[in-house]
């Protein structure tokens, strides 16, 4: 495989943009559901098996792209898999700044209030007042939306690339030629 890690950034980048604008559309309709739980509920198990789905195959296909002779190892696959949620999560990121700050920030708001009101007895004056304006803007402050989103979709991804790594990891063959590659190359 030439230009390794390039391959492996393109194909990350390819693979996490796809699943991050499935995840995004499926927020869109989990967002605009309006108040029906069981159908927010099947929403968002769609979600996860379709976003689980997707990851398997661009993982199956990445797979495909490494020789006989290079195999694929399971933390290659577990890194391209990890390498992917970082794509996702900063799609997710900014789909949630835009919505907590233009389309339900009053929403996000009143929970920040909510939550503040139950910890006034808790802490003193002072802190209360620095606490509750540094969370106000930390919930629509679209870095902090952002790198959030990507911690918790590549602590996602490592444990969905630890089960998913198991499938498409391939020993190396030592007897196959240089530029041998899988019997499914064709299948891309």
């Amino acid at each position: 495989m030439n230009n390794s890690r390039q391959q492996f950034w393109i194909e990350a980048l390819k693979g996490g943009t796809i699943i991050g604008l499935v995840t995004v559309a499926f927020s869109l309709l989990v967002q605009f559901s309006g108040d029906n739980e069981k159908w927010i509920s099947a929403l968002n198990f769609i979600s996860t098996v379709v976003t689980i789905l997707l990851t398997a195959g661009y993982l199956r296909r990445f797979a495909r792209l490494h020789t006989k002779a290079e195999g694929f190892s399971y933390g290659r696959g577990v890194g391209f898999v990890v390498a992917m949620m970082i794509f996702v999560g900063v799609l997710s990121g900014i789909y949630s700044a835009v919505m907590a700050n233009f389309v339900i920030k009053a929403e996000v708001l009143e929970s920040v209030d909510l939550v503040m009101a139950q910890m006034q007895d808790v802490i003193s004056a002072d802190q209360f007042e620095s606490t509750y304006n540094m969370m106000r803007a930390s919930v629509t402050n679209p870095m902090i939306l952002t790198l959030s989103s990507v911690l918790g979709n590549v602590i996602y991804g490592l444990f969905m690339g630890l089960v998913l790594s198991i499938i498409t990891r391939r020993q190396a063959d030592i007897f196959a030629e240089d530029g041998a590659t899988t019997p499914n190359e064709n299948n891309l």
